[in-house]
């Protein structure tokens, strides 16, 4: 009787990879920190791409303050009145020279004061409803504010003219043109806020 092939067991602990040369096996971890073996690539290094925050409206500037629409609306009631005091007069003075009748300086005189309240009013509109509009924080009391420092330089500039009148015609007249010019603009600050609430929101 032939005896077979003897098998022999494996020992413990031996094997290819036992010498400190020897290549690891396909699929063994090697240990941390080690170079890779030779002929095989290192995992690449995972670039992480910049994140870019999604802009708001925040990153446009910071809002203005309150005051700062006081003078906003102070300048566009100045850009609106002026045309249009200029064409009232422009057309009153004309009309005086076609009829040259001396008798209706005084009425021509009341129509211009009233044209030009009328001009005034309409611009106190206009820059109120522009600062009610877009104003941001502010609202009516920035809006009737900005027309009232229009009157009060008006009526600086008139009064530095040297027209004829006494103490008590420049206090009236300061006092009217300080309401009309706040109460305008106080109309068109509601309106511009009604109007802003209104819009739809901005994408």
């Amino acid at each position: 009787m032939v005896d077979g092939p003897k098998r022999r067991l494996p020992v413990v602990g031996s094997g290819p990879t036992a010498g400190p040369g020897a290549p690891s096996a396909p699929g063994t971890p090697s240990a941390p920190g080690a170079a890779p073996p030779r002929g095989a690539t290192g995992s690449p290094e995972k670039r992480r791409l910049p994140v870019l925050q999604g802009g708001g409206g925040d990153d446009e500037g910071e809002e203005r303050p309150p005051w700062h629409w006081i003078a906003l609306g102070t300048v566009a009631i100045f850009i609106v009145w002026l045309p249009l005091a200029g064409l009232a007069n422009t057309l009153l003075r004309r009309m005086v020279e076609r009829t040259g009748d001396a008798a209706a300086e005084g009425s021509v005189r009341l129509a211009m004061v009233g044209l030009n309240a009328i001009a005034f009013a309409l611009a106190g509109l206009a820059g109120g409803y522009l600062v009610g509009r877009f104003g941001g924080r502010a609202g009516r009391r920035e809006a009737a504010a900005s027309g009232a420092v229009v009157a009060a330089l008006a009526w600086a500039l008139a009064l530095a003219e040297g027209a004829p009148a006494g103490a008590l015609g420049w206090a009236l007249l300061l006092v009217v043109m300080v309401a009309i010019g706040a109460a305008a603009s106080y109309v068109g600050g509601r309106a511009g806020l009604r109007a802003r609430a209104g819009a739809p929101p901005s994408s």
